[in-house]
């Protein structure tokens, strides 16, 4: 269905989970060529829509909630058609009679922003590296470096699989045993949106890498999604077996590297680190206050901390992320549109999980308590037989 028409451009919607073969391979060929975001192949997830701009060329990805429109990333496009994709949105969202909110947006594209009337807030940082440069050697690696010399002792083998040429369902049924396993571990459901899945009949151009044992049981897996022309790669999905060898992450990671370097990949990413350093300006506005606050005290959640220093064992360059809405005030329903399409079951899995972290936080401070207590009962007998002496 084609929207509002103008000399200027002209726009089309498609749904990445119905999408037709030329609507396929028209959101596949503007990502091969225009993808500066390291989040941009996630546009061929099922949960996404597609905005198909004709003039200039382009496409916006994105999801619909409540009165809000989010984006994933950056619109794909060529850099000198970025704040005319921004007006060819903003005539979409007008139309449709919502706001916008992008997720993840680049430091690169916030001036544009600002630019076209859009509020930037800083959400995160993303961990990138050189790949020719980047090494396991030194210091600030030691902890990865040690837990990779165990996995390699231990016999694990880092292998790619290529569903592309031959598919291999044994290997396929251990990645979906590990998968569901890893879920069932959360304390909300299974995130979407900015995190990408499996793809396994679909797979596109993701790339598929295992580390298995002599007894061919594979213990971990990564999969990698390619921006910058297939220069950078995106490691969008780390999982490993319950129970694993130690290393098995850092294994993956450093043979993957060193498979990229190879190649003459020039960038590789270990994703975003979300509400990381939002406080870090001179003058954080409230909702950078607020994204602190929660990485801070609600690790129960989502583990923010830890994934944090998961990705900073790697010693990797830490990028500046932000959130982008419009009009440029953030309301509260813009904050609940954007973590309802995070949450595969929308925002209330974050409110459930919320009062369930409340619920063992104030059984925690209970048990103190009554240990306290008991504590107090045992130094008053300790004191009164004491004196009965």
């Amino acid at each position: 269905m084609y929207g509002i028409e103008s000399p200027r451009n002209r726009y089309k919607t498609a749904s990445a989970a119905s999408a037709s073969t030329e609507e396929w391979n028209r959101a596949l060929s503007y990502l091969r060529r225009y993808a500066e975001n390291s989040l941009a192949y996630l546009s061929l997830e099922p949960d996404k829509e597609w905005l198909f701009s004709e003039e200039p060329e382009g496409m916006i990805s994105f999801a619909r909630s409540g009165n809000t429109i989010v984006v994933c990333g950056d619109p794909v496009c060529a850099d000198e058609d970025f704040p005319e994709m921004l007006r060819v949105l903003r005539s979409f969202a007008a139309a449709e009679r919502k706001h916008l909110v992008f997720l993840m947006t680049e430091e690169t594209h916030v001036a544009e922003y600002q630019a076209e009337g859009f509020g930037c807030f800083k959400s995160g940082e993303e961990a990138v590296f050189d790949v020719q440069s980047w090494s396991m050697r030194g210091g600030k690696c030691a902890k990865a470096r040690s837990s990779w010399h165990t996995a390699v002792n231990y016999g694990l083998s880092v292998q790619e699989y290529r569903p592309q040429e031959k598919r291999d369902a044994e290997i396929e049924r251990q990645f979906h045993e590990i998968t569901d396993a890893w879920l069932e571990e959360k304390h909300t459901a299974r995130l979407q949106f900015a995190v990408g899945s499996l793809m396994l009949d679909h797979p596109c151009d993701k790339r598929y890498f295992y580390a298995s044992d002599a007894k061919g049981t594979i213990q971990g897996i990564n999969v990698l999604n390619p921006y910058l022309g297939g220069k950078g790669w995106i490691v969008d999905i780390m999982r490993r077996r319950e129970g694993c060898p130690h290393g098995v992450m850092e294994l993956l990671f450093h043979d993957i590297m060193e498979i990229l370097k190879a190649e003459g990949v020039s960038q590789a990413s270990l994703g975003v680190a979300p509400f990381f350093n939002t406080n870090d300006g001179d003058h954080p506005r409230l909702i950078e206050r607020a994204e602190h606050y929660i990485y801070e005290n609600m690790n129960y959640i989502y583990g923010f901390k830890p994934l944090h220093a998961a990705k900073d064992k790697f010693n990797p360059q830490w990028k500046n992320i932000y959130v982008v809405c419009y009009p440029k005030h953030m309301s509260f329903w813009m904050e609940e549109a954007a973590f309802a399409v995070l949450d595969s079951q929308g925002f209330s899995d974050y409110v459930h999980a919320f009062l369930e972290m409340r619920k063992v936080q104030h059984e925690e401070k209970v048990d103190r308590k009554k240990e306290q207590r008991r504590e107090k009962v045992d130094r008053k007998k300790e004191q009164h037989e004491e004196k009965a002496e």
